[in-house]
């Protein structure tokens, strides 16, 4: 949500708060904040903090998250050279619009925070580019999908540059920054970093916590680490890819939250398994809905499948009452199984909605057959007696 703070979507920042300490009180949790650890004692079952105190434990969460990479380039730490991963970023970018004057943005990296912020600059009468080494945003989208997403950039005056490598940033004489690439110079009173995230897993590692393939906490289906008594749970640990058969590292908020509720069930008393991912994502830009699930078809091969796609464009709703409106859905199977693998939607209506159901699908594990045949919910302002989603099957059942 802390792109639509700053773009005035969201008004109170208060909003984006879930629980205050005070609220944790009244429930009798002692929430400390700005409170660094500095090590752990695995085997006495201490927590050592700043200022010399050491907090026993019985049972000990791992819940450090990632942190968002900020390029290692001359004039990074400059004021008005920004990352966004938390609200208190987000709190910062937001108190530094506020300030005024700032006119220019140039976003670096175009993934889906990118594409995001975006919107919430435009909203706010910023001129944005963005800027990425890659050949175009969005790259886990296929090039079909993202030449559209690039047009709707373009028809809102945000200029995208591929194939851009930030060099420096220094103070500027026309703006604030002034940013050196391999493809000239840009002129900006706000940079946005925004390629990605690492996770925060020095600490584990310090108390001897196993790690993933991925360099992420390893964790089971409990969310237990190595240790004994040692949870892990949100952008610092694994998660299983119900899709790949393995685990791999994920970080979005919702995965985060689940995990933190299986692993206090099961400190708690409660047992439970959290099952794992199918690898959702969406994100909005302008007008356009962007959305995938499962596996793209390089990933399905680095994994051991033989995938086949297609690619329809379709309506998102019945053909009586379109006006135009398009619906762009790409499928990915496998060839052994027949199972499907992934999907990806793009539109200005109806593709997350059908991720939603693609997602259930690969849930489920459904063949590539049976989801030409599934049943959808029919009405003409949501889509044909055929909905797209049954042409998409239908189509790629055809190259499996």
């Amino acid at each position: 949500p802390m792109p639509y703070y700053i773009g005035d979507v969201i008004k109170d920042s208060k909003r984006l708060v879930i629980r205050t300490p005070e609220e944790f009180k009244k429930s009798g949790i002692d929430a400390r904040i700005r409170t660094n650890v500095e090590g752990i004692d695995a085997k006495k079952g201490l927590v050592h903090v700043a200022g010399g105190e050491s907090i026993p434990y019985d049972y000990l969460v791992m819940a450090t998250g990632a942190d968002a990479v900020r390029l290692d380039i001359p004039g990074k730490d400059l004021e008005g050279v920004h990352v966004i991963r938390d609200l208190m970023q987000a709190l910062k970018i937001k108190a530094y619009l506020d300030e005024g004057n700032v006119r220019k943005a140039v976003l670096i990296g175009g993934g889906y925070i990118g594409m995001e912020m975006c919107e919430a600059l435009r909203a706010i009468g910023v001129e944005v580019k963005v800027i990425d080494i890659l050949p175009r945003p969005a790259f886990r989208w296929d090039p079909e999908f993202t030449k559209l997403l690039v047009e709707e950039l373009g028809k809102n005056q945000v200029e995208f540059m591929p194939e851009t490598k930030p060099l420096a940033i220094e103070k500027g004489k026309a703006s604030r920054l002034r940013i050196t690439t391999n493809n000239g110079v840009l002129d900006a009173d706000l940079v946005l970093m925004g390629v990605g995230t690492r996770h925060n897993t020095d600490l584990a590692k310090s108390m001897g916590l196993r790690m993933g393939e991925s360099g992420a906490i390893k964790v089971d289906f409990h969310q237990k680490t190595s240790l004994d008594n040692v949870w892990a749970v949100g952008d610092c640990c694994e998660v299983f890819h119900k899709v790949a058969n393995r685990w791999v590292y994920f970080p979005l908020g919702d995965v985060a939250n689940k995990q933190g509720r299986v692993a206090g069930q099961n400190i708690g008393g409660a047992p439970v398994e959290f099952p794992g991912i199918v690898g959702s994502q969406a994100f909005r830009a302008f007008k356009l809905e962007v959305a995938a699930t499962g596996l793209t078809e390089e990933e399905a091969a680095k994994y051991g499948f033989e995938p086949a796609g297609t690619i329809i464009w379709g309506l998102p709703i019945g053909r009586p009452m379109a006006q135009g409106e398009k619906l762009g859905i790409k499928l990915v199977g496998d060839k052994k199984s027949g199972k499907l693998l992934g999907a990806q939607c793009v539109g200005e209506k109806g593709a997350v909605q059908r991720v939603f159901a693609l997602s259930l699908a690969l849930w489920s594990g459904l063949t590539v057959d049976e989801l030409g045949y599934v049943d959808l919910p029919y009405a003409p302002v949501f889509g044909g007696a055929w909905d797209a989603i049954h042409i998409a099957a239908q189509d790629l059942a055809r190259k499996l």
